[in-house]
């Protein structure tokens, strides 16, 4: 069982009732738990096994529904010898918030002489770094003046949320459609901004995002 197993494991115990009947309609669910618009569907998908829940909506759905940190997006197996292998378990660290990054086409970085606070992540980058978050463009998932965490060693995965920064100094959190040698295709999920194709030789680099959290979290 791998982890994307278990994370389906995981959020049928939790949709479906305890006493067996059918699983509740998941769009009164999403409804009843304030998640976005776009949760239902994908979360239908996740169920019916056509996509895999990666680390961010695992974190989104364990910050939404208050569950332990790790919960989803670090599952721990009972007794590991009923499986091939155990998932990769993930460690606590802390990171350091180094600038700002614009949700929105005209990204900018601002880069911090010195760390301006750190926040508590699970992940095993050593290269791990924060960035406050500046605009609407991802709102509701990522709202003004939050805070992710990049992963650079971490492999990209389409359809997740990505730091990008280009050659000419913007930065910007969007979401990963593709990227291949040619360009990669962001889009944003508030639809007042539109999609937008970067040629890849104009993108000095781009970063996994591992996760999201409140400014309630930052430490100073």
């Amino acid at each position: 069982m791998n982890v994307f197993e278990m994370r389906l494991a995981i959020l049928n115990k939790i949709i479906s009732p305890t006493d067996g009947s059918n699983r509740r309609n998941i769009a009164e669910f999403c409804r009843t738990h304030n998640f976005s618009k776009t949760y239902p569907a994908y979360l239908t998908q996740v169920l019916n096994g056509t996509k895999n829940m990666g680390d961010n909506a695992a974190i989104e759905f364990e910050n939404t529904l208050g569950l332990p940190p790790g919960t989803l997006s670090a599952p721990q197996l009972e007794e590991a010898s009923e499986f091939e292998a155990a998932p990769e378990i993930r460690n606590w660290r802390v990171v350091d918030i180094k600038g700002t990054a614009q949700l929105g086409d005209e990204g900018f970085w601002c880069e911090l002489e010195s760390a301006d606070g750190c926040i508590e992540v699970i992940s095993n980058d050593p290269s791990a770094y924060a960035l406050r978050t500046k605009g609407d463009s991802m709102h509701p998932a990522i709202r003004n003046g939050w805070v992710v965490w990049c992963e650079p060693n971490h492999e990209l995965v389409s359809g997740e949320y990505v730091m990008v920064k280009t050659v000419d100094g913007r930065c910007m959190i969007k979401e990963l459609l593709y990227h291949n040698n040619i360009e990669a295709s962001l889009m944003s999920i508030n639809h007042t901004h539109d999609r937008i194709n970067i040629p890849i030789e104009n993108i000095e680099h781009i970063h996994y995002v591992g996760g999201i959290v409140s400014p309630s979290k930052i430490r100073y």
